[in-house]
């Protein structure tokens, strides 16, 4: 009694020592006390403590189970924290294959009532299960109870069949006081590890010897004889590798406007399985280097082979392009008819799903499907067309060589040397214009017999707005004007996107909303569904707030409503990239006609600054000609993406630029001059 005694004063002594009980349920009244993060003022909420333990337990019969224990316990501190009180956990459930599991869900809110802790602890009818695709489900959970202050907590079990190990989290876009990590790995299964992030990982290994008991069963006796069931039992000794993980104070990642996703630039640990190997047997490689993913791939009947199915389609084929001889054209045109003729189900994978042919005859499948189509029909009619894979942005970046780290794809065309990217899931996509999901850095060509090239999937053509806006005050400050505008490129798909199914008066609203609620009284648009010829936009409006009145004298910025705003940039630091998806330019011209009666008093002055490595340059002009006064204002960025290292040139960039068009125009009444 006096030893079990003792142990107990030592355990408790350690939790007062550390000052901090992390076990399940055990929140104490100070963590629900706590008004702010003393390390982060800003912070919403923060992680008070994380816990996540990957192991692999063998089962006779069934092989080496991974099992990932998760416990998460969180502060809120205010409303805007409350998107941290629910929980998506993903598990592997394909419809043919082995499955994932979660289970042990507990979880509970804390709050303060009476000046003591009281939980609430979640019912099963507040936990979802949720099928997401074919392959992927989640438990959904919504945690009851919420105030301002309290404190969550959960903790769950996820068991799967696989020796793949998800990737390891590190960091949050809140701030976590302790992060706790421990991976198991047998000594049969070896793995390729990256860091990840920005943060130095506080990394321990050391080695365990374990063991495993495995029981046979045999039997004897003969002819009429009992037969009698022996069992024997035979202990396998192996060395487990344990990597451990204990970082405090861990900031939190904060996200800010072009970043492609963020996800990719947490603190983080990534496993790749590269091979295993049991006793006295050969060891089994898996996929190394991006050679081996491609080759797989081929192969797959359900890549590969689909690209070889074409019957079904020929008979259209040949008549669509029936004596064209142009390489261009051709492509343009079978382009526009997988568009309209198979619509994309939202589905991602690299594989199809029912088969291009049932895709084409039901007119709707998943991204494969779509793409591998157009591939396809383009070999069919003699072009030098090959499917490429990605990742897309909401996907992240492949770490390593992976089959699993891509899930998009879309179809190439080699014309006169250069690739020619095409995405037939969007109605408003062109040839090299794709969809921002699919602009993530680079993809894999996947040639004839698996030989790839890796190729850039950034937006090779410089995006344009073009807009002249021609103006007339009157003497009362009311404005009337025209405004015509021109679009190219991945500006010209983003317009059509937003705008293209709208009727007019629903389009009024819009670009009134847009443009500082400018009062518009007609608009139109021309080729708004036409995407081979030139995007433009016309509208004549009239407002009395972009013009402010005072003591005879009048305020006017000199772009109007085409003055830029705000400085998307503000983060003290920022450890990744800008990513502006495309080069652009956006040239802004405006035209405004001083009132009689009325004479400049000061104009803004002209004024040109560019950014490092000729990354960007910001022109502004202003002059007047008898009464008219003409601006320019030409933005132009020449990369897509923008090194961390130059951050505080871009902020500083942005800020003389929003400066500058906030500057005014002072009109005074002549007689007052």
């Amino acid at each position: 009694m006096k030893k079990i005694l003792l142990t107990l004063i030592t355990f408790l002594t350690l939790i007062s020592a550390k000052g901090q009980d992390y076990r399940f349920g055990k929140v104490s009244k100070a963590e629900l006390e706590e008004k702010v993060y003393p390390l982060d003022s800003s912070a919403n909420a923060v992680v008070l403590y994380k816990s996540r333990k990957t192991s692999f337990n063998y089962t006779q019969g069934e092989g080496f189970q991974q099992r990932t224990e998760i416990h998460e316990r969180i502060k809120i501190y205010n409303k805007e924290g409350y998107k941290w009180a629910s929980k998506n956990i993903e598990y592997y459930k394909p419809d043919i294959g082995d499955d994932e599991s979660v289970s042990k869900i507990s979880a509970k809110t804390y709050v303060l009532e009476g000046g003591k802790v009281k939980g609430y602890k979640i019912q099963k009818s507040q936990i979802f299960d949720e099928k997401k695709n074919k392959f992927w489900s989640q438990k959904k959970i919504t945690m009851p109870n919420l105030s301002e202050g309290c404190v969550i907590e959960w903790k769950y079990n996820i068991y799967s069949p696989y020796k793949g190990i998800s990737k390891v989290e590190l960091q949050y876009t809140i701030p976590i006081k302790k992060v706790v990590c421990e991976i198991t790995i047998p000594e049969y299964f070896k793995y390729s590890i990256k860091e990840l992030g920005y943060l130095s990982i506080n990394k321990t290994i050391s080695d365990r010897n374990d063991e495993i008991s495995l029981i046979f069963k045999s039997r004897t006796g003969q002819g009429g004889g009992a037969v009698k069931t022996n069992y024997s039992t035979e202990i396998v000794r192996y060395t487990s590798n344990i990597a451990t993980i204990n970082m405090e104070k861990v900031p939190a990642i904060l996200e800010e406007d072009y970043v492609d996703n963020i996800n990719n630039y947490k603190s983080s640990v990534y496993y790749e399985l590269s091979s295993v190997q049991w006793p006295n047997e050969p060891v089994e490689s898996f996929s190394t280097t991006w050679g081996d993913v491609v080759e797989t791939l081929y192969k797959d009947s359900d890549f590969g082979g689909e690209l070889e199915k074409r019957n079904y389609f020929k008979d259209e084929l040949t008549e669509l392009i029936k004596g064209v001889t142009d390489e261009t054209k051709k492509a343009y045109l079978i382009f526009e008819f997988v568009k309209r003729k198979v619509k994309w189900n939202k589905y991602y994978g690299i594989t199809t799903d029912e088969g291009v042919k049932s895709a084409y005859n039901k007119g709707v499948g998943n991204i494969a499907d779509v793409n591998l189509l157009l591939t396809a029909m383009l070999q069919e009619a003699g072009l030098s067309a090959y499917p490429v894979v990605l990742s897309t942005r909401n996907h992240g970046v492949p770490i390593f060589p992976t089959l699993s780290g891509l899930n998009y794809v879309l179809a190439s065309v080699n014309m006169h040397g250069e690739i020619i990217l095409f995405d037939a899931s969007k109605k408003n996509s062109k040839p090299n214009i794709l969809p921002q999901r699919a602009v993530n850095w680079k993809g894999l060509l996947v040639g004839a017999k698996g030989n790839f090239k890796q190729i850039s999937l950034l937006n090779s053509q410089k995006a344009g707005i073009s807009s002249t806006i021609s103006t007339k005050l009157n003497g009362e400050g009311g404005i009337k004007g025209l405004c015509k505008t021109k679009y190219s490129n991945y500006y010209e798909m983003l317009y059509r996107d937003a705008y293209g199914d709208l009727n007019e008066e629903e389009l009024m609203s819009k670009l009134e909303e847009a443009n500082d609620n400018i009062e518009i009284e007609n608009v139109r648009v021309t080729n708004k569904k036409e995407l081979y010829k030139p995007l433009s936009e016309m509208f004549t409006f009239s407002s009395v707030d972009l013009v402010i009145t005072s003591n005879n004298k009048m305020f006017v910025k000199p772009l109007l409503f085409n003055s830029i705003k705000e400085n998307k940039f503000k983060l003290e630091n920022r450890d990744y990239p800008v990513d502006f998806t495309t080069t652009f330019s956006k040239k802004n011209t405006s035209i405004i006609e001083i009132p009689e009666g009325y004479e400049v008093e000061s104009l803004p002055e002209s004024i040109a600054f560019g950014l490092p490595e000729s990354f960007g340059v910001y022109r502004f002009q202003i002059s007047q000609a008898g009464n008219r006064i003409t601006t320019l204002s030409e933005l132009t960025i020449n990369t897509v993406i923008y090194p961390a290292s130059y951050y505080q040139e871009l902020k500083e960039f942005y800020k003389e630029i929003v400066k500058k068009n906030s500057e005014q125009i002072v009109l005074k009444k002549s007689s007052e001059l």
